[in-house]
């Protein structure tokens, strides 16, 4: 029931098929990156770009623990 209500969110779960789906983007750009001729830029851009993803999905991550956490308190407060 709590998912009809918004008490629990769903979106991290997303999150996680996100990252997952960026991971196999950043490695397949690299490859072919690599493969046009430029291993350089290709292995930069394959451990950059994992580096990127990574960040960016912890930030989301953060966010909805910073919001679960809020939850709890004001459960708390109210009792």
């Amino acid at each position: 029931m709590g998912l009809f209500t918004f008490d629990r969110m769903i979106t991290p779960v997303f999150i996680h098929v996100i990252y997952w789906i960026g991971i196999i983007a950043v490695v397949l750009a690299g490859i072919g990156t690599i493969r046009e001729g430029s291993p350089i830029r290709g292995t930069l851009g394959i451990i950059m770009g994992l580096i990127v993803v990574r960040v960016g999905c912890e930030v989301l991550i953060v966010l909805f623990r910073i919001n679960d956490n809020l939850a709890a308190i004001r459960a708390g407060k109210g009792r």
